[in-house]
């Protein structure tokens, strides 16, 4: 894919959206060789609550969020329970840094960004299972991965 044009957020989205739809796919594969019922639920929960290399969000959102949270603001509004989960997680792993390593919240928020693995793929199931349709449809994948037959 060629990522010249394109944000750093759609770049981000892009990745996230090829590691989890690989990773769909290998779990299912695994799980269709066990003949595990309800394959797509159990394998859609298995690869949402694995886990990604990176939190998918860019640093400048980043830097903008979390010392919101940091200074313990409660009017912060989240487009979703799964997105607040995000962002205190991230947040938490922030305020670590910077209390063991005193270092500022711009150099924290770069480490978190840059190396650290998030808990999980922070999406709800429908919206994970819209993005594997989308992204087999792009492969032009023909696998069943999904399919009640």
């Amino acid at each position: 894919m060629n990522y010249l044009n394109k944000s750093e957020s759609a770049q981000r989205c892009d990745e996230r959206d090829r590691q989890l739809t690989e990773l769909y796919c290998e779990i299912y594969d695994n799980l269709q060789k066990r003949r595990v019922k309800n394959l797509r639920q159990v394998a859609l929960s298995i690869a949402i609550s694995t886990g990604t290399p990176r939190y998918h969000v860019g640093f400048d959102r980043a830097y903008i969020v979390v010392p919101k949270l940091l200074n313990g603001d409660k009017d912060f509004d989240f487009k979703s329970n799964v997105n607040r989960e995000m962002w205190l997680d991230l947040t938490k792993k922030v305020k670590y840094l910077i209390t063991q390593g005193k270092m500022s919240i711009a150099k924290a928020i770069d480490i978190v960004l840059d190396q650290c693995r998030a808990s999980q793929f922070y999406l709800t199931p429908n919206h994970a299972w819209v993005i594997i349709k989308r992204e087999l449809k792009r492969m032009n994948c023909r696998r069943p991965y999904g399919r009640t037959n």
